[in-house]
Protein backbone atom coordinates (compact mmCIF):
# COMPACT_ATOMS: atom_id res chain seq x y z
CA UNK A 1 0.00 0.00 0.00
CA UNK A 2 2.28 2.58 1.19
CA UNK A 3 4.78 2.22 -2.72
CA UNK A 4 1.57 2.67 -4.25
CA UNK A 5 1.05 5.58 -2.34
CA UNK A 6 4.66 6.59 -3.23
CA UNK A 7 4.34 6.08 -7.00
CA UNK A 8 1.25 8.26 -6.97
CA UNK A 9 2.70 10.98 -5.07
CA UNK A 10 5.72 10.73 -7.82
CA UNK A 11 3.37 11.01 -10.60
CA UNK A 12 1.91 14.00 -8.77
CA UNK A 13 5.27 15.59 -8.86
CA UNK A 14 5.71 14.92 -12.17
CA UNK A 15 2.15 16.32 -13.52
CA UNK A 16 2.97 19.36 -10.86
CA UNK A 17 5.22 21.43 -13.36
CA UNK A 18 6.07 24.46 -12.26
CA UNK A 19 9.72 23.97 -12.91
CA UNK A 20 10.66 27.45 -10.56
CA UNK A 21 9.28 25.92 -7.37
CA UNK A 22 11.14 25.01 -4.19
CA UNK A 23 11.36 21.37 -2.56
CA UNK A 24 12.15 21.52 1.14
CA UNK A 25 13.25 18.54 2.91
CA UNK A 26 13.41 18.23 6.62
CA UNK A 27 16.25 15.25 7.63
CA UNK A 28 15.37 13.47 11.10
CA UNK A 29 12.97 10.60 10.33
CA UNK A 30 11.74 12.39 6.82
CA UNK A 31 15.60 12.05 4.80
CA UNK A 32 16.72 9.48 6.98
CA UNK A 33 15.61 6.73 10.24
CA UNK A 34 16.63 8.03 13.83
CA UNK A 35 17.66 11.06 14.84
CA UNK A 36 21.19 12.40 13.20
CA UNK A 37 22.52 14.06 16.51
CA UNK A 38 22.36 10.57 18.29
CA UNK A 39 24.81 9.10 15.49
CA UNK A 40 26.90 12.60 16.27
CA UNK A 41 26.81 11.86 20.14
CA UNK A 42 27.99 8.32 19.42
CA UNK A 43 31.22 9.28 17.09
CA UNK A 44 31.53 12.25 19.85
CA UNK A 45 31.65 9.74 22.94
CA UNK A 46 34.02 7.41 20.96
CA UNK A 47 36.60 10.22 20.18
CA UNK A 48 36.29 10.89 23.97
CA UNK A 49 36.02 15.31 22.93
CA UNK A 50 36.44 17.48 25.64
CA UNK A 51 35.62 17.02 29.29
CA UNK A 52 33.06 14.97 30.31
CA UNK A 53 31.57 14.58 26.64
CA UNK A 54 30.65 10.82 27.23
CA UNK A 55 28.15 12.26 29.90
CA UNK A 56 27.35 14.99 27.90
CA UNK A 57 26.74 12.31 24.60
CA UNK A 58 24.05 10.42 26.92
CA UNK A 59 22.60 12.90 28.49
CA UNK A 60 22.26 14.22 24.85
CA UNK A 61 20.86 10.82 23.22
CA UNK A 62 18.42 10.61 26.51
CA UNK A 63 16.61 14.34 26.48
CA UNK A 64 16.49 14.59 22.73
CA UNK A 65 14.54 11.34 22.40
CA UNK A 66 12.53 12.75 25.44
CA UNK A 67 11.89 16.34 23.24
CA UNK A 68 11.35 14.18 20.55
CA UNK A 69 8.28 11.78 22.10
CA UNK A 70 6.85 15.43 23.42
CA UNK A 71 7.77 17.20 20.77
CA UNK A 72 8.28 20.23 22.59
CA UNK A 73 9.87 23.64 21.18
CA UNK A 74 11.04 24.90 24.78
CA UNK A 75 12.63 21.67 25.44
CA UNK A 76 13.85 21.50 21.92
CA UNK A 77 15.48 25.47 22.34
CA UNK A 78 17.23 24.04 25.51
CA UNK A 79 18.82 20.98 24.62
CA UNK A 80 20.61 22.95 21.53
CA UNK A 81 22.03 25.19 24.04
CA UNK A 82 23.38 22.49 26.39
CA UNK A 83 24.55 20.70 23.35
CA UNK A 84 26.31 24.16 22.35
CA UNK A 85 27.95 25.15 25.95
CA UNK A 86 28.88 21.49 25.89
CA UNK A 87 31.15 22.18 22.58
CA UNK A 88 32.75 25.41 23.31
CA UNK A 89 36.58 25.59 23.27
CA UNK A 90 36.16 22.73 21.00
CA UNK A 91 37.64 23.15 17.28
CA UNK A 92 35.28 23.20 14.19
CA UNK A 93 37.47 20.87 12.29
CA UNK A 94 37.30 18.11 15.14
CA UNK A 95 33.35 18.18 14.94
CA UNK A 96 33.43 18.38 11.07
CA UNK A 97 35.72 15.10 10.89
CA UNK A 98 33.33 13.47 13.25
CA UNK A 99 29.84 14.31 11.42
CA UNK A 100 31.69 12.61 8.24
CA UNK A 101 32.30 9.36 10.30
CA UNK A 102 29.35 9.44 11.45
CA UNK A 103 27.38 9.36 8.37
CA UNK A 104 29.69 6.65 7.24
CA UNK A 105 29.28 4.51 9.83
CA UNK A 106 25.64 5.58 10.65
CA UNK A 107 23.64 8.06 8.66
CA UNK A 108 24.13 6.80 4.78
CA UNK A 109 22.91 3.29 6.18
CA UNK A 110 19.42 4.99 7.54
CA UNK A 111 19.02 6.75 4.23
CA UNK A 112 14.96 5.96 3.05
CA UNK A 113 15.09 4.75 -0.09
CA UNK A 114 11.54 5.70 -1.07
CA UNK A 115 13.12 9.28 0.20
CA UNK A 116 16.24 9.20 -2.13
CA UNK A 117 13.07 8.48 -4.68
CA UNK A 118 11.40 11.80 -3.84
CA UNK A 119 14.48 13.88 -4.13
CA UNK A 120 15.19 12.24 -7.61
CA UNK A 121 11.44 12.88 -8.68
CA UNK A 122 12.17 16.67 -7.85
CA UNK A 123 15.22 17.10 -9.59
CA UNK A 124 14.32 15.47 -12.84
CA UNK A 125 11.13 18.05 -12.84
CA UNK A 126 13.87 20.90 -12.31
CA UNK A 127 12.85 21.44 -8.81
CA UNK A 128 15.91 23.80 -7.01
CA UNK A 129 16.42 21.56 -4.03
CA UNK A 130 16.91 22.14 -0.33
CA UNK A 131 17.66 20.42 3.54
CA UNK A 132 15.84 22.74 5.85
CA UNK A 133 16.43 21.26 9.95
CA UNK A 134 17.14 21.90 13.10
CA UNK A 135 20.31 19.68 12.39
CA UNK A 136 23.74 21.50 12.87
CA UNK A 137 25.80 21.94 9.64
CA UNK A 138 27.78 19.24 10.80
CA UNK A 139 25.27 16.47 10.99
CA UNK A 140 23.09 17.34 7.65
CA UNK A 141 26.07 18.45 5.35
CA UNK A 142 27.84 15.14 4.30
CA UNK A 143 23.98 13.83 3.94
CA UNK A 144 23.25 16.58 1.71
CA UNK A 145 26.31 15.59 -0.49
CA UNK A 146 25.43 11.89 -0.93
CA UNK A 147 22.23 12.85 -2.00
CA UNK A 148 23.53 15.96 -4.38
CA UNK A 149 21.63 18.60 -2.36
CA UNK A 150 23.65 21.62 -2.58
CA UNK A 151 21.52 24.10 -0.77
CA UNK A 152 21.12 23.74 3.47
CA UNK A 153 18.98 25.62 6.10
CA UNK A 154 20.22 24.25 9.49
CA UNK A 155 21.06 25.71 12.88
CA UNK A 156 24.12 27.51 13.18
CA UNK A 157 26.62 27.27 15.92
CA UNK A 158 29.10 30.05 16.61
CA UNK A 159 33.04 29.73 15.76
CA UNK A 160 35.57 32.20 16.51
CA UNK A 161 39.19 31.34 15.11
CA UNK A 162 38.07 28.10 14.74
CA UNK A 163 36.82 27.16 18.10
CA UNK A 164 32.72 26.80 19.51
CA UNK A 165 32.31 29.64 21.65
CA UNK A 166 29.37 27.75 23.06
CA UNK A 167 26.89 29.55 21.65
CA UNK A 168 23.80 29.51 19.05
CA UNK A 169 23.41 31.79 16.89
CA UNK A 170 19.61 33.12 15.99
CA UNK A 171 17.41 32.37 14.87
CA UNK A 172 17.52 28.56 15.24
CA UNK A 173 15.96 26.56 12.04
CA UNK A 174 13.05 25.48 14.43
CA UNK A 175 10.11 25.74 14.17
CA UNK A 176 9.06 29.81 13.02
CA UNK A 177 12.82 29.63 12.75
CA UNK A 178 12.40 27.09 9.43
CA UNK A 179 9.62 29.23 7.88
CA UNK A 180 12.14 32.51 8.22
CA UNK A 181 15.08 30.55 6.21
CA UNK A 182 12.27 29.21 3.65
CA UNK A 183 11.18 32.45 3.09
CA UNK A 184 14.50 34.00 2.18
CA UNK A 185 15.55 30.92 0.00
CA UNK A 186 12.00 31.83 -2.14
CA UNK A 187 12.55 35.11 -1.97
CA UNK A 188 15.99 34.60 -3.86
CA UNK A 189 14.30 32.34 -6.04
CA UNK A 190 12.08 34.47 -6.83
CA UNK A 191 8.71 32.36 -6.64
CA UNK A 192 6.16 31.75 -3.90
CA UNK A 193 6.11 29.10 -1.45
CA UNK A 194 2.66 29.12 -2.92
CA UNK A 195 4.93 26.47 -5.35
CA UNK A 196 7.32 25.08 -2.93
CA UNK A 197 6.83 21.41 -1.30
CA UNK A 198 7.73 20.02 2.61
CA UNK A 199 8.46 17.34 3.55
CA UNK A 200 8.47 16.26 7.07
CA UNK A 201 7.21 14.19 10.06
CA UNK A 202 7.34 16.87 13.15
CA UNK A 203 4.12 19.16 14.21
CA UNK A 204 6.85 21.12 15.43
CA UNK A 205 7.15 22.53 11.54
CA UNK A 206 3.66 23.35 11.32
CA UNK A 207 4.48 26.95 10.67
CA UNK A 208 6.12 25.69 7.21
CA UNK A 209 3.70 23.18 6.87
CA UNK A 210 0.54 26.11 6.93
CA UNK A 211 2.14 28.13 4.40
CA UNK A 212 3.69 26.25 1.57
CA UNK A 213 1.26 25.03 -1.54
CA UNK A 214 2.50 21.51 -0.94
CA UNK A 215 2.98 19.99 2.48
CA UNK A 216 3.40 16.86 2.70
CA UNK A 217 3.40 14.82 6.25
CA UNK A 218 6.81 12.15 6.16
CA UNK A 219 6.38 9.09 8.90
CA UNK A 220 4.31 11.40 10.80
CA UNK A 221 4.28 11.69 14.50
CA UNK A 222 0.65 11.42 16.29
CA UNK A 223 -0.10 15.00 16.19
CA UNK A 224 0.99 15.79 12.39
CA UNK A 225 -0.65 12.87 11.47
CA UNK A 226 -3.92 13.92 13.25
CA UNK A 227 -3.60 17.33 11.45
CA UNK A 228 -2.47 16.44 8.51
CA UNK A 229 -5.73 13.88 8.52
CA UNK A 230 -7.69 17.05 9.17
CA UNK A 231 -6.13 19.36 6.44
CA UNK A 232 -6.40 16.55 4.07
CA UNK A 233 -2.36 16.68 3.08
CA UNK A 234 -0.84 13.76 1.72
CA UNK A 235 1.02 11.34 4.11
CA UNK A 236 3.90 9.19 3.10
CA UNK A 237 5.14 6.21 5.09
CA UNK A 238 8.20 4.96 4.67
CA UNK A 239 9.69 1.27 5.61
CA UNK A 240 12.64 0.52 4.00
CA UNK A 241 14.78 1.42 6.87
CA UNK A 242 13.98 2.53 10.59
CA UNK A 243 13.69 -0.01 13.52
CA UNK A 244 13.09 -4.13 12.72
CA UNK A 245 10.33 -5.59 12.81
CA UNK A 246 10.33 -9.58 14.43
CA UNK A 247 10.35 -11.03 10.81
CA UNK A 248 13.36 -9.00 9.79
CA UNK A 249 14.93 -10.13 12.97
CA UNK A 250 13.95 -13.76 12.34
CA UNK A 251 15.10 -13.57 8.68
CA UNK A 252 18.61 -12.06 9.46
CA UNK A 253 18.95 -14.97 12.38
CA UNK A 254 17.90 -18.22 10.10
CA UNK A 255 19.85 -16.49 7.02
CA UNK A 256 23.11 -16.84 9.17
CA UNK A 257 22.12 -20.03 10.20
CA UNK A 258 21.66 -20.81 6.76
CA UNK A 259 25.35 -19.53 5.64
CA UNK A 260 26.78 -21.35 8.67
CA UNK A 261 24.93 -24.84 7.59
CA UNK A 262 26.10 -24.25 3.80
CA UNK A 263 29.53 -23.82 4.85
CA UNK A 264 29.42 -26.82 7.25
CA UNK A 265 28.04 -28.61 4.39
CA UNK A 266 31.14 -28.29 2.07
CA UNK A 267 33.57 -28.90 4.76
CA UNK A 268 31.82 -32.33 5.55
CA UNK A 269 31.93 -33.14 1.38
CA UNK A 270 35.74 -31.66 1.21
CA UNK A 271 36.57 -34.35 4.25
CA UNK A 272 34.38 -36.86 2.67
CA UNK A 273 36.66 -36.56 -0.64
CA UNK A 274 33.59 -35.62 -2.93
CA UNK A 275 34.84 -34.36 -6.07
CA UNK A 276 36.02 -30.40 -5.69
CA UNK A 277 33.93 -29.35 -8.28
CA UNK A 278 30.60 -31.06 -7.88
CA UNK A 279 31.23 -30.11 -3.74
CA UNK A 280 31.59 -26.39 -5.12
CA UNK A 281 28.30 -26.56 -7.18
CA UNK A 282 26.31 -28.22 -3.79
CA UNK A 283 27.27 -24.94 -1.75
CA UNK A 284 26.55 -22.79 -4.67
CA UNK A 285 23.28 -24.13 -4.71
CA UNK A 286 22.20 -24.19 -1.52
CA UNK A 287 23.90 -20.75 -0.57
CA UNK A 288 21.96 -19.52 -3.35
CA UNK A 289 18.79 -20.92 -2.73
CA UNK A 290 18.67 -21.67 1.10
CA UNK A 291 20.32 -18.49 1.70
CA UNK A 292 17.69 -16.17 -0.43
CA UNK A 293 14.57 -18.25 1.11
CA UNK A 294 15.10 -17.73 4.37
CA UNK A 295 16.48 -13.89 3.27
CA UNK A 296 13.01 -13.89 1.92
CA UNK A 297 14.04 -12.61 -1.46
CA UNK A 298 12.35 -13.03 -4.47
CA UNK A 299 13.65 -12.41 -7.92
CA UNK A 300 12.18 -10.55 -11.19
CA UNK A 301 14.79 -11.12 -13.68
CA UNK A 302 14.83 -9.81 -17.10
CA UNK A 303 17.56 -11.76 -20.07
CA UNK A 304 17.80 -14.77 -17.45
CA UNK A 305 18.19 -16.38 -20.77
CA UNK A 306 21.61 -15.00 -20.87
CA UNK A 307 22.78 -16.50 -17.66
CA UNK A 308 23.48 -19.62 -19.66
CA UNK A 309 23.88 -18.76 -23.00
CA UNK A 310 27.74 -18.43 -22.94
CA UNK A 311 29.45 -20.90 -20.84
CA UNK A 312 32.61 -20.38 -19.62
CA UNK A 313 32.12 -16.44 -19.65
CA UNK A 314 32.85 -13.70 -17.24
CA UNK A 315 30.24 -12.45 -15.42
CA UNK A 316 30.31 -8.80 -14.41
CA UNK A 317 27.93 -6.83 -11.83
CA UNK A 318 27.22 -3.61 -9.80
CA UNK A 319 28.50 -4.14 -6.09
CA UNK A 320 25.34 -3.45 -3.81
CA UNK A 321 24.97 -5.20 -0.54
CA UNK A 322 26.73 -7.87 1.35
CA UNK A 323 23.64 -10.46 0.02
CA UNK A 324 25.21 -9.79 -3.58
CA UNK A 325 26.93 -13.25 -3.36
CA UNK A 326 23.70 -14.86 -2.09
CA UNK A 327 21.96 -12.89 -5.02
CA UNK A 328 24.52 -14.16 -7.50
CA UNK A 329 24.73 -17.81 -6.45
CA UNK A 330 20.99 -17.84 -7.02
CA UNK A 331 21.39 -16.48 -10.30
CA UNK A 332 24.48 -18.44 -11.29
CA UNK A 333 24.18 -21.71 -9.94
CA UNK A 334 27.18 -24.01 -10.77
CA UNK A 335 30.29 -23.58 -12.09
CA UNK A 336 31.66 -20.20 -11.12
CA UNK A 337 34.43 -18.87 -9.31
CA UNK A 338 34.22 -15.42 -7.53
CA UNK A 339 36.76 -12.91 -7.42
CA UNK A 340 37.15 -11.45 -3.76
CA UNK A 341 38.85 -8.85 -1.66
CA UNK A 342 42.02 -10.81 0.29
CA UNK A 343 40.52 -9.28 3.42
CA UNK A 344 37.31 -11.70 3.38
CA UNK A 345 39.44 -14.77 3.01
CA UNK A 346 39.76 -14.27 6.99
CA UNK A 347 35.84 -13.73 8.39
CA UNK A 348 34.55 -16.50 10.06
CA UNK A 349 32.35 -18.69 8.06
CA UNK A 350 31.91 -16.47 5.18
CA UNK A 351 36.26 -17.13 4.62
CA UNK A 352 35.77 -20.64 4.51
CA UNK A 353 32.42 -20.84 2.73
CA UNK A 354 34.46 -18.82 0.19
CA UNK A 355 37.39 -20.65 0.06
CA UNK A 356 35.17 -23.96 -0.56
CA UNK A 357 33.69 -22.42 -4.14
CA UNK A 358 37.42 -21.86 -5.24
CA UNK A 359 37.27 -18.02 -4.78
CA UNK A 360 40.14 -16.50 -6.22
CA UNK A 361 41.51 -13.86 -3.73
CA UNK A 362 42.70 -10.67 -4.83
CA UNK A 363 45.20 -8.40 -2.66
CA UNK A 364 44.56 -5.27 -3.81
CA UNK A 365 47.88 -3.60 -2.56
CA UNK A 366 49.60 -6.16 -4.60
CA UNK A 367 52.04 -4.55 -7.25
CA UNK A 368 52.24 -7.60 -8.97
CA UNK A 369 48.47 -9.54 -9.86
CA UNK A 370 50.16 -12.19 -12.46
CA UNK A 371 49.63 -15.04 -10.07
CA UNK A 372 46.20 -14.34 -10.06
CA UNK A 373 46.02 -13.36 -13.81
CA UNK A 374 47.46 -17.10 -14.13
CA UNK A 375 45.15 -18.83 -11.80
CA UNK A 376 41.52 -17.03 -13.54
CA UNK A 377 43.12 -18.46 -16.57
CA UNK A 378 43.15 -21.70 -15.35
CA UNK A 379 39.50 -21.31 -14.25
CA UNK A 380 38.45 -20.28 -17.64
CA UNK A 381 40.07 -22.98 -19.58
CA UNK A 382 38.62 -25.30 -16.71
CA UNK A 383 35.05 -24.56 -18.33
CA UNK A 384 33.97 -22.88 -15.54
CA UNK A 385 33.32 -19.05 -15.15
CA UNK A 386 34.02 -15.75 -13.52
CA UNK A 387 32.22 -13.84 -11.01
CA UNK A 388 33.99 -9.99 -11.08
CA UNK A 389 32.66 -6.76 -9.57
CA UNK A 390 34.60 -4.53 -12.23
CA UNK A 391 33.94 -1.36 -9.37
CA UNK A 392 36.15 -3.10 -6.73
CA UNK A 393 33.66 -1.45 -4.18
CA UNK A 394 30.14 -0.32 -3.26
CA UNK A 395 28.78 2.74 -3.28
CA UNK A 396 26.20 3.61 -0.35
CA UNK A 397 23.28 5.06 -2.81
CA UNK A 398 24.18 2.50 -5.43
CA UNK A 399 25.99 5.10 -7.62
CA UNK A 400 28.15 3.35 -10.61
CA UNK A 401 31.85 3.54 -9.61
CA UNK A 402 34.48 3.68 -12.15
CA UNK A 403 34.55 0.05 -13.73
CA UNK A 404 38.09 -1.75 -13.79
CA UNK A 405 39.45 -2.49 -16.43
CA UNK A 406 41.03 -5.86 -15.50
CA UNK A 407 37.95 -8.10 -16.15
CA UNK A 408 37.46 -7.32 -19.70
CA UNK A 409 41.28 -7.62 -20.59
CA UNK A 410 41.54 -11.15 -19.36
CA UNK A 411 38.02 -12.04 -21.39
CA UNK A 412 39.56 -10.66 -24.54
CA UNK A 413 42.97 -12.57 -24.12
CA UNK A 414 40.81 -15.85 -22.66
CA UNK A 415 38.56 -15.25 -25.88
CA UNK A 416 35.62 -15.39 -23.42
CA UNK A 417 32.21 -13.34 -23.66
CA UNK A 418 31.20 -10.70 -20.42
CA UNK A 419 27.81 -11.05 -19.73
CA UNK A 420 26.79 -7.97 -17.80
CA UNK A 421 24.26 -8.49 -14.33
CA UNK A 422 22.85 -5.38 -13.39
CA UNK A 423 21.35 -5.61 -9.53
CA UNK A 424 18.98 -3.08 -9.14
CA UNK A 425 18.10 -3.14 -5.37
CA UNK A 426 19.70 -5.74 -3.34
CA UNK A 427 20.63 -2.68 -0.84
CA UNK A 428 17.25 -2.79 0.22
CA UNK A 429 17.32 -6.31 1.49
CA UNK A 430 20.69 -5.10 3.05
CA UNK A 431 22.10 -1.68 2.60
CA UNK A 432 25.92 -0.85 3.04
CA UNK A 433 26.81 -1.41 6.15
CA UNK A 434 23.14 -2.32 7.47
CA UNK A 435 22.90 -5.85 9.68
CA UNK A 436 19.29 -7.03 9.25
CA UNK A 437 17.78 -8.46 6.18
CA UNK A 438 14.62 -7.50 5.27
CA UNK A 439 12.59 -9.11 2.55
CA UNK A 440 12.47 -7.94 -0.55
CA UNK A 441 11.81 -8.74 -4.57
CA UNK A 442 15.27 -8.28 -5.77
CA UNK A 443 15.35 -6.88 -9.77
CA UNK A 444 17.88 -8.26 -12.36
CA UNK A 445 18.71 -7.25 -15.71
CA UNK A 446 21.01 -9.32 -17.69
CA UNK A 447 22.25 -8.32 -20.44
CA UNK A 448 23.38 -9.82 -23.62
CA UNK A 449 27.09 -11.34 -23.37
CA UNK A 450 29.76 -8.68 -24.98
CA UNK A 451 31.78 -10.76 -27.47
CA UNK A 452 35.88 -10.88 -26.92
CA UNK A 453 35.75 -10.11 -30.58
CA UNK A 454 33.96 -6.77 -30.28
CA UNK A 455 36.16 -5.48 -27.55
CA UNK A 456 38.29 -3.21 -29.57
CA UNK A 457 38.95 -0.22 -26.94
CA UNK A 458 38.62 -2.07 -23.50
CA UNK A 459 38.38 1.65 -22.51
CA UNK A 460 35.36 2.47 -24.66
CA UNK A 461 33.68 -0.92 -23.62
CA UNK A 462 33.76 0.26 -19.87
CA UNK A 463 32.90 3.73 -20.26
CA UNK A 464 29.97 2.38 -22.44
CA UNK A 465 28.98 0.00 -20.05
CA UNK A 466 28.88 1.74 -16.94
CA UNK A 467 26.74 4.40 -18.90
CA UNK A 468 24.14 1.53 -19.91
CA UNK A 469 24.42 0.36 -16.29
CA UNK A 470 23.63 3.74 -15.17
CA UNK A 471 20.90 4.14 -17.07
CA UNK A 472 19.14 0.96 -15.86
CA UNK A 473 19.59 2.07 -12.48
CA UNK A 474 18.28 5.21 -12.82
CA UNK A 475 20.95 6.56 -10.63
CA UNK A 476 22.85 9.04 -13.01
CA UNK A 477 21.07 12.22 -11.92
CA UNK A 478 22.06 12.10 -8.16
CA UNK A 479 24.88 14.16 -7.98
CA UNK A 480 28.15 12.93 -6.56
CA UNK A 481 29.96 15.47 -5.19
CA UNK A 482 32.65 14.58 -3.10
CA UNK A 483 34.39 18.05 -2.77
CA UNK A 484 31.84 20.39 -2.91
CA UNK A 485 29.94 21.74 0.30
CA UNK A 486 26.41 22.65 0.13
CA UNK A 487 25.77 26.05 0.68
CA UNK A 488 23.99 26.78 4.25
CA UNK A 489 21.27 29.69 4.43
Amino acid sequence: MSDRVLEQHLSTITKAGESGAVAFFDLDGTLIAGYSILALALETARAGLGRGELRQSVKMIRDTLGQRRRESGGNYHRLVRCLSRALAGISEDSLRRLGEQACQRHLARSLYREAISLVEAHRAAGHKLVIVTAASHYQVEPIARLLGIEEICCTRLEVLEGRFTGKVISPMCYGEGKALAARRVARREHTGLEQCWFYTDSSADLPLLKVVGHPVAVNPSDSLGAHARSQRWPQLHFASRGLPDIESLLRTTLTGQAVTATALVGAIGKRLGLPRFANANRVTQLLGDLGSGFAGLEFDIEGAEHLQQRRPAIFVFNHQSMLDAMVLAHLLRRDVVPFCKQEMSGVPVLGPLLQQVGTIFVDRQAQNQSAVLQEAQAVLASGRSLVIAPEGTRSTLGHIQPFKHGAFFLARKAGVPIVPIVLHNVKDALPKGGFLIRPATIRVSVLPPLEPSAMGSVRDVCSSLEARYSSLLGVSRVAALPHQTPAVA
